[in-house]
């Protein structure tokens, strides 16, 4: 096997060892590779769901403000229409308060009834009954009628700034005129004051 130099057999064993040592580095190289290939799933399976889960809270969040805009929304709403159904249950109350209900009546000819009369459940008459009676009328008011002021006389202008007739006799105007006035006379404005 060797030729006397020795390098056959040196060299063999080198080549042996190299193969033991090449299949023992080899082998620790594969049990390395396989380490990471055993790894990166699971390292794909923790990213995967850390990032579903961030994602998943984004939109779950997304949601709530939306949710909490449109119970804002209600709120306000709710909020009006109970001023509302306040407001008219006061009108309603107004409405049926005695002394408006009396009011009422009375403007449409109504007048307050007599003594009652009531029935027993056999049928008898309990009471007299009486007629309703109505109160005396007011006497009538009597109102002067309106008084229009004279009319202009038809060739004649009011001066501008004027008011025409401001005033009855011996009254001062008030209507940015100054001066007395009697009646149908019409006021003009002194210049300068």
């Amino acid at each position: 096997m060797s030729d006397g130099t020795g390098r056959e057999g040196r060299g063999g064993r080198g080549t042996v060892r190299g193969a033991v040592r090449g299949g023992a580095l080899g082998a620790r190289l594969g049990a390395g590779r396989s380490a990471t290939a055993r790894r990166t799933p699971f390292v794909v399976l923790v990213v995967t769901l850390l990032a579903g889960g961030l994602i998943s809270l984004l939109m779950l969040n997304a949601a709530l403000n939306r949710d909490s805009f449109k119970l804002d929304k209600l709120q306000d709403q709710t909020t009006h229409y109970t001023d509302q159904q306040q407001q008219l249950q006061q009108e309603v109350d107004g409405y049926s308060a005695p002394e408006t209900l009396e009011k009422r009546a009375r403007e449409l000819g109504m007048v307050p009834g007599g003594d009652p009369a009531f029935l027993d459940p056999n049928g008898k008459v309990q009471g007299t009954p009486s007629p309703a009676t109505a109160p005396p009328a007011p006497p009538p008011t009597t109102t002067p009628p309106p008084t229009t002021p004279p009319a202009t006389p038809s060739g004649t202008a009011t001066p501008a700034g004027t008011t025409g007739i401001t005033s009855t006799a011996g009254t001062t105007g008030t209507s940015g005129t100054s001066g007395t006035s009697t009646a149908g006379t019409p006021t003009t404005p002194t210049p300068g004051r």
